[in-house]
């Protein structure tokens, strides 16, 4: 039978030489290192020099009170162990390092302290953004999609604050059916792309623009309470996208008919978009190759 001894030798030999980060500490509301192997100090970025009997919070991303902080201290009083909970590190570089963490509380000669096992969640993230982002952006222009304007105006809707208003311009490009026609799709696409590419440089942290079907856009806009945007500001924006375009070797010119619906009282996303949209045939029935119709709506 192999002694006892050998067999903690041996664990101790898989401590330190785990691909799988792993450290113990003390199990406190403010816990200290006791011990951590190279796989976590490669994960942080530091030295144990650095971090020996120091603060472990100074190495993650949240407060103490953070509330999935204190459920998990919970679970350590009350079951002994939490398995693969989702926690921010903190790089000594300042990176944010996503992992799962187990950890389990063990009373070991009077002793109490955690065993934490760490796994970098950094590639399963990325590939979920991934994801994420191709499922919220459009091909074609490489603008926010539908789906991901959608999302967009409900959360912003669902967050309203008494001093901000929101605009919303809904787009559609008049003519550009005759480019398809006339020279195809593939310079069809390109006048697209020159048209989200003049979208983006509206774009900051109040503006988000979108492609929410084949040549119709939008701009989703929140300004304060005494700045709303003017006639003049969209009939400016309508020009500026719609200035001619070159393509190949040519000049091709497109207009739009935008419906601009504004609001300052909360408001359902249906109705302002069902606004925008029947200000934007509003638009459109004038015949006017460029045309801006601009309407309030009450969410009362």
């Amino acid at each position: 039978m192999i002694p006892r001894q050998v067999v903690y030798e041996a664990l101790v030999d898989v401590f330190e030489l785990s691909p799988v980060a792993i450290c113990i500490s003390t199990a406190e509301y403010v816990s200290r290192y006791i011990m951590a192997n190279p796989a976590y100090l490669n994960l942080i970025g530091r030295s144990w020099e650095e971090i020996a009997d120091q603060p472990m919070y100074l190495d993650t991303v949240r407060n103490l009170d953070d509330p999935n902080r204190l459920r998990r201290l919970h679970e350590l009083e009350t079951s002994g162990l939490y398995q693969l909970e989702e926690v921010d590190l903190r790089h000594s570089s300042g990176r944010i390092i996503p992992t799962l963490i187990s950890t389990q509380r063990r009373t070991i000669n009077g002793q109490t302290l955690d065993i934490e096992i760490i796994i970098d969640n950094s590639e399963r993230k990325a590939f979920e953004r991934g994801i994420l982002e191709a499922a919220y952006t459009d091909v074609v222009t490489g603008l926010p999609n539908r789906a991901a304007f959608d999302h967009r105006l409900r959360n912003l809707l669902a967050q309203w604050h008494v001093d901000q208003g929101v605009a919303l311009a809904y787009i559609d490009l008049n003519g550009f059916k005759s480019v398809n026609d006339r020279h195809g799709h593939l310079v069809g696409d390109r006048v697209l792309r020159h048209v989200a590419e003049r979208l983006r440089g509206f774009v900051d942290p109040q503006r988000f623009a979108a492609r929410i079907g084949g040549d119709e856009f939008v701009l989703l806009s929140t300004f304060p309470r005494d700045h709303a945007p003017t006639a003049d500001d969209l009939h400016a924006f309508a020009e500026t996208i719609c200035t001619p375009m070159p393509v190949d070797d040519r000049q091709l010119a497109i207009g739009a008919a935008i419906g601009v619906a504004m609001c300052m009282t909360a408001i359902d996303a249906d109705a302002l978009l069902r606004q925008a949209d029947t200000l934007m045939y509003a638009a459109k029935a004038t015949g006017r190759t460029i045309a801006v119709d601009l309407g309030w709506i009450d969410g009362a």
